[in-house]
């Protein structure tokens, strides 16, 4: 039993050492390594939600000052993205080319020309696959 704690004590020496970038004092026990570990994940977790925060600020001032720019980013889809659509119960599946937009092997220019074969009607391409309102 004392070994599996020896070893156990050594495991988290290693992990807040790796943290923390420096070992730990040979006076800090077990528990206090393992609320240090703890505290420092934590904190980590926490840096990553004010990151996710700040960015969700700055799409927020840019909408305000152009509501069309979250419209304009999405013109911007990179080749391989998929655009996925269920339209009447059948799910119809769009691949972005460098070129173009790819549909039942066939290369079409805009969106709009994929989404007007689709319904028979005219619609804007970014509308029907959702990538506008």
């Amino acid at each position: 039993m004392k070994k599996d704690s020896k070893l156990e004590e050594e495991n988290l020496r290693a992990q807040w050492a790796k943290l923390w970038g420096k070992p730990p004092s040979r006076a800090v026990g077990r528990t206090l390594l393992q609320k240090s570990i703890d505290y420092y994940k934590r904190r980590q977790e926490s840096d990553v939600i004010k990151q996710w925060e700040h960015e969700l600020d700055l799409l927020v001032r840019e909408y305000k000052r152009n509501p069309k720019y979250l419209d304009e980013k999405c013109e911007n889809l990179k080749p391989g993205a998929r655009i996925v659509r269920e339209w009447n119960g059948k799910k119809y599946c769009v691949l972005v080319k460098a070129d173009g937009f790819e549909y039942q092997d066939r290369l079409y220019r805009s969106l709009s020309q994929i989404a007007n074969e689709i319904t028979g009607s005219h619609w804007s391409g970014q509308a029907f696959f959702g990538l506008r309102d």
